[in-house]
């Protein structure tokens, strides 16, 4: 009877060493890494909230409007072949999202403003080293000149950006597959 007492002891610590183990490599980075596909891909959700860490398809994003901080659209245009764009849905995008869940019968559209960083001042090295405290994040956002699209995106792209609730942030672009159902998978940093 010692023997299985000592037995359940030593099986109860080792699981909870595994399960410590599990969560401190989880929260050992400061990135969450997104994919949000263009308006017509059926299989990943095109919006994204930063505060609940979740990709939404059009519908749910309607019904949590209050939420979202991102979305990716592409738009074939006359002067570039891959108009993959991450916005947000007070960018003034038209014709994009018709019908029931068009931006225009939104209640709320929050925006979030976006600077490109260049590689000449921002390195992807350099993001790949940030922290969550790096003041870095919020200097490198130029409000005079930020826009409300990133547009024609780019593997290696990086943009400051500040969502509508005054959170600061980076992220980089890590693929694009260009087309009306198409995706961007980007990996962003919030200042803490």
């Amino acid at each position: 009877m010692k023997k299985l007492i000592y037995l359940f002891l030593f099986a109860f610590i080792a699981t909870t060493a595994f399960v410590a183990c599990d969560d401190d490599d989880e929260s050992s980075t400061p990135f969450k890494t997104v994919t949000l596909g263009a308006q017509d891909n059926t299989t990943i959700g095109g919006f994204y909230s930063i505060v609940n860490d979740q990709v939404y398809s059009l519908e749910d994003a309607f019904a949590n409007q209050e939420m979202i901080d991102f979305l990716c659209f592409y738009e074939l245009t006359e002067t570039h072949e891959n108009y993959t764009t991450i916005a947000s849905p007070g960018a003034n995008i038209k014709e994009i999202f018709a019908g029931d869940y068009d931006f225009a019968n939104w209640d709320t559209t929050k925006t979030t403003y976006l600077y490109q960083l260049e590689e000449t001042v921002f390195t992807p090295a350099q993001f790949d080293a940030l922290t969550e405290t790096d003041a870095i994040i919020e200097s490198l956002y130029d409000a005079e000149n930020a826009k409300r699209k990133a547009k024609d995106l780019k593997v290696d792209d990086i943009y400051a950006f500040q969502t509508e609730d005054g959170a600061y942030g980076i992220f980089k672009v890590i693929a694009v597959t260009p087309g009306e159902d198409g995706l961007v998978e980007f990996k962003y940093i919030i200042k803490e």
